[in-house]
């Protein structure tokens, strides 16, 4: 694995190598090619999703567009139908978690719904009081070591969010419709597109306007 010293040194500096992709793509992006709008993936990782933009940071990782998600999303104001952003937020401090939550608002249509999954504190909880943690970064004897570990992912983790705390978030981005499904991580569709099978334990919540 390859140390977070070192991860945190690139994205410091991947913020201003994708500058002209950014610029490139709002003009490419300016209108949504049919009526619907946009179907944005925000961090896809090692996930990418056909019919969807994948957005990624990460040059080694199969995407549509090289962008960092700390810098304004490149499509205009209310042109999104649908965004999906899983196990991507925790990784960005509250500020920036904000800024980003205010940039998917800014850019989903009247109609359109955002799908956040994070890791769940509920979760960790749950480790804490002895449920055993899945895929841990490190393993410790002590539950409450291994909740640490599944909240902050050996320090890849800026961040930990409950429902409560996603929820405020939320509200001060601007969003009014706020829906928790994590009692129903299922897969389901939205639109043309069908996303879900997030990480187990998973706080999934749908956004609004």
């Amino acid at each position: 694995m390859i140390r977070q010293q070192i991860k945190n040194s690139y994205f410091a500096l991947n913020r201003w190598l994708v500058k002209p992709n950014t610029l490139l793509a709002r003009l490419r992006y300016r209108r949504a090619s049919d009526a619907e709008g946009f179907y944005l993936h925000l961090g896809s990782g090692p996930v990418y999703i056909p019919g969807m933009i994948n957005i990624e940071g990460n040059i080694m990782r199969r995407k549509d567009l090289w962008l960092d998600l700390q810098n304004p999303l490149p499509f205009p104001d209310r042109s999104v139908y649908f965004v999906y952003c899983s196990h991507t937020l925790e990784h960005f401090y509250p500020d920036e978690a904000m800024q980003l939550l205010r940039e998917i608002h800014r850019v989903l249509r009247d109609d359109g719904v955002a799908r956040i999954a994070t890791p769940s504190f509920e979760h960790a909880l749950e480790i804490a009081a002895g449920h055993p943690a899945e895929d841990p970064q490190r393993a410790f004897s002590d539950p409450h070591g291994q909740a640490i570990d599944y909240l902050f992912c050996d320090g890849q983790h800026k961040y930990a969010y409950s429902f409560t705390v996603m929820e405020r978030f939320a509200r001060d981005a601007g969003f009014t419709g706020i829906t928790n499904h994590s009692a129903d991580p299922a897969p389901k569709r939205y639109g043309k597109i069908e996303v879900g099978d997030e990480l187990a334990g998973s706080l999934i919540v749908e956004l609004r306007r």
